[in-house]
C-alpha cells in the first residue's frame, strides 16, 4: 500500500479543492462568531449556523472595500473560494465579498449582471472616450435636487473653475424610479453639445445605491455621444454605472477635479509667465540698448572712414585720369611714330617697286617676239600654235610669220 506524507496528503486535497467548479467562487450564508481584525488588515472569523462551522479569512485589499464593520452575530452573506491551509490542515474559506444577509439577493443580482454586461463589451476599455477639453466651457450635472452632492459641485466649480458654464437638472438618485428618470434626462442633454456630463450622487447603503446597477441605464450610458463622467457614493462604492463611465471618480467633488483645470494653480501658472516675459522683455529691451549703443558708434566709426575712403576715391580718380591721359598720348605719339615710318618705307618700296618695274619692261620690251621678228627672225605657226621643231609638223601646210605680215607655206619633198 502506498503511504503520503501529511504535507503530500494536504496538498492534493488542496488541489482537488482549488480546482473543483462547485467549491469556487461560492456564496455562502451564516453568522459571524471569533471575529478578529488582525492589525495588518486581514479579518479573520468563523462562520457557522445552527449545526456546523468553518473558518474564515479576508485578506486586507478585500477587507478595504466593505460595506460595513463586521461584528460577531451579524448574519452574512460571503462570496469565497474554498481551500486547506496546509500548515494546519484546517479546511477554509477566502473571502472575497461579504454582505449582510438582508442585502443577499442584491448582491447576487448585481454581481450576475456584471458578469454579463461584461462579457457584452460594455465595460471595454477601447469604447471609452477621452476628456474633451482641458478647459471645458459647459457640463451638465445630473445630480439629486439640493442635495448635499450637488452643493459640493457647486463648491468645487466655484473654487476650481468658475469660467466654466454649468446647467444642473435634478434627477432621482435613489429608488426604482430612478433609472427611468437619469435616462430621460442623459437623452436629453446629449443631444445639447455639452463637453462633458456629471452623473452624481453622495454616499449611500448599497441599497440605496442600487438604481445605478440598472442594466438599462448602463445601455445608455455606453451609448451617448457625450463624455461621462461619474462620481457616485464614497470612494469604496462602486456600480455598473462606474464600469461603463468613460471617467469613474470617488466622490461628486472628485468628478470636478478631474475633468476641470486648477484656477489658483492656472493663476500661478499666468503669474509665473507674467515674471518670465517681464524678464524677459527687460534683458530684451536692456540687450537692444547696448546693441543700438555699440551699432551707434561703429557707425559714426563708419561715417570717419567713408570720408577718409571718399578723399582716397577722389586721389584714385585723378591719379587713374592722369595715368590714362599719359598712356593715351604715348600712345598717339607711338602711333605718329610708327605712321611716319610706315610711309617712308613704304615711299621706298614704291620707288625701288617702280625701277623694277622699268628694268624688267625694257627687258620685256627687248626680248618681246615683234622686236624678235624685226631683226630678221620668223615664227613657224600651224594650228594657232608655234612650231619648235621640223618633228611636230602634223602636216605640209604651215603658217610662217614676219615682222611686217603672215605667209602661208608648203613642205616639199
Amino acid at each position: 500500500m502506498q503511504q503520503l506524507s501529511v504535507s503530500s496528503l494536504l496538498r492534493y486535497l488542496k488541489n482537488r479543492l482549488d480546482t473543483d467548479d462547485h467549491l469556487q467562487r461560492i456564496y455562502v450564508s451564516g453568522e459571524i462568531s471569533n471575529y478578529h481584525r488582525h492589525f495588518s488588515g486581514h479579518l479573520y472569523f468563523t462562520l457557522k449556523d445552527p449545526y456546523a462551522a468553518i473558518s474564515c479569512v479576508m485578506f486586507k485589499s478585500a477587507a478595504a472595500l466593505l460595506h460595513f464593520e463586521p461584528k460577531n452575530g451579524d448574519q452574512v452573506i460571503i462570496y469565497a473560494n474554498t481551500s486547506i491551509y496546509e500548515a494546519s490542515g484546517q479546511l477554509q474559506l477566502y473571502v472575497l465579498k461579504m454582505n449582510l444577509d438582508g442585502l443577499g439577493d442584491l448582491y447576487a443580482r448585481y454581481e450576475a449582471l456584471k458578469e454579463k454586461l461584461g462579457k457584452e463589451g460594455y465595460f471595454d476599455a477601447d469604447h471609452k472616450k477621452e476628456i474633451p477639453s482641458k478647459y471645458p466651457e459647459s457640463i451638465a450635472v445630473l445630480v439629486g435636487d439640493h442635495s448635499a452632492a450637488m452643493s459640493d459641485i457647486k463648491t468645487a466649480f466655484s473654487r476650481r473653475w468658475p469660467f466654466c458654464r454649468v446647467d444642473y437638472y435634478p434627477v432621482l438618485v435613489q429608488g426604482a424610479d430612478a433609472p427611468k428618470d437619469i435616462i430621460s434626462q442623459l437623452k436629453k442633454v446629449d443631444e445639447l453639445s455639452y463637453d462633458a456630463i456629471i452623473l452624481a450622487r453622495g454616499g449611500g447603503s448599497f441599497e440605496d445605491l442600487f438604481c445605478f446597477n440598472d442594466e438599462q441605464l448602463v445601455k445608455t450610458i455606453y451609448g451617448l455621444k457625450t463624455f461621462l463622467v461619474s462620481g457616485i457614493g464614497h470612494e469604496q462604492d462602486f456600480t455598473l454605472t462606474d464600469f461603463v463611465a468613460d471617467l469613474r471618480a470617488a466622490t461628486p467633488t472628485a468628478a470636478v477635479e478631474l475633468i476641470t483645470p486648477n484656477i489658483a494653480e492656472i493663476k500661478a501658472q499666468i503669474k509665473d509667465l507674467e515674471q518670465r516675459l517681464q524678464e524677459s522683455v527687460v534683458y530684451i529691451l536692456d540687450k537692444r540698448s547696448m546693441d543700438f549703443d555699440y551699432l551707434f558708434k561703429r557707425l559714426s566709426h563708419y561715417q570717419d572712414h567713408l570720408s577718409s575712403l571718399s578723399q582716397r576715391i577722389d586721389h584714385d580718380i585723378e591719379s587713374i585720369r592722369t595715368a590714362i591721359l599719359h598712356k593715351c598720348q604715348r600712345y598717339e605719339d607711338l602711333i605718329e611714330a610708327k605712321r611716319s615710318e610706315m610711309k617712308l618705307n613704304l615711299d621706298l618700296k614704291l620707288n625701288n617697286s617702280s625701277l623694277l618695274y622699268k628694268r624688267l619692261n625694257t627687258l620685256l620690251e627687248a626680248y618681246s617676239a615683234e622686236n624678235v621678228l624685226k631683226r630678221g627672225y620668223s615664227l613657224v605657226f600651224q594650228d594657232g600654235r608655234v612650231v619648235k621643231k621640223k618633228a611636230d609638223l602634223k602636216n605640209k601646210e604651215f603658217d610662217v610669220r614676219f615682222s611686217d605680215g603672215i605667209l602661208k607655206a608648203i613642205e616639199r619633198d
